[in-house]
């Protein structure tokens, strides 16, 4: 039996929303603290967890919170200056990081397929793109992290909801954007994703979101045929006028012969 995965984005999906499924899964937080320490940004960072309530649910809230070392108080503030970091140099990071194999090719994969659809947006080749909020310390830990969750529960086929598009606008590096940003409509159109609106004007769909998705994901849509054995539910930020809860269904396929996550 082949071991499969859905996300179910009904209030759709970010970096931070994907650890909390996964380990509110099962994934021990101490085993991805662990494992990104071979990123040598550890220093940047800390991860916690705690259980949260999203309109009467609860889930769990990963939170990757930024360090400031500019002076010697222990806030730990989001969006703080992190550095900026270049493709080439995030690539340079997850190969030399140590991590299992399906983990380093699923991680590359994510940021090239990210770097094309900023470089698209932007006009510039994918190794040239000033990556910022994209390139910043906690895209990084959301992204190896994911796919080392992903791998620690041993999940083979990923599948994925239609998204939702979200609305209003956001604040980014480049200024006020329109939501879905640029480089959340590249991604979807790469890959022909399925979206409609839950007339939710938020953010729902952020790019480290879309692109974990559109480069894992086998196909989107309906669920598949599966026996159900366990559901991980990770707490968006925000609260919406329904739960913000990306939920994780893992199970086994009843239908399909053993397969490879799509990359």
């Amino acid at each position: 039996m082949t071991k499969i995965a859905y996300l179910d984005c009904v209030t759709g999906i970010a970096g931070d929303m994907c650890l909390g499924a996964l380990v509110d899964s099962g994934v021990p937080l101490e085993y991805l603290i662990e494992q990104l320490k071979g990123l040598k940004i550890d220093h940047e960072y800390e991860l916690s967890q705690e259980k949260v309530q999203r309109n009467g649910q609860q889930a769990t809230k990963v939170h990757v919170n930024l360090l400031q070392h500019d002076d010697h108080d222990h806030d730990h503030h989001h969006h703080h200056h992190t550095p900026a970091r270049h493709l080439p140099e995030i690539e340079a990071m997850i190969r030399e990081a140590n991590l299992p194999s399906r983990v380093t090719e699923w991680s590359l994969d994510i940021f090239r397929r990210l770097a094309v659809a900023e470089g698209a947006v932007h006009g510039v080749p994918p190794e040239n793109v000033h990556f910022h909020e994209v390139g910043a310390t906690d895209a990084i830990v959301d992204i190896v992290g994911t796919c080392l969750g992903l791998d620690y529960l041993d999940i083979e086929t990923l599948y994925c909801s239609a998204l939702p598009t979200g609305g209003g606008t956001v604040y980014a590096a480049h200024g006020r954007l329109p939501v879905p940003v640029p480089a959340v409509l590249k991604l979807w159109e790469s890959r022909q994703v399925p979206i409609y609106s839950n007339n939710i004007d938020k953010e729902l769909v952020t790019p480290t979101g879309a692109a974990i998705a559109v480069t894992l994901v086998k196909s989107f849509g309906q669920p598949p045929k599966m026996i159900l054995e366990k559901v991980g539910l990770g707490a968006g930020s925000k609260d919406l006028s329904i739960p913000n809860i990306l939920r994780l269904w893992i199970g086994e396929s009843v239908t399909e012969k053993k397969t490879v996550m799509s990359t």
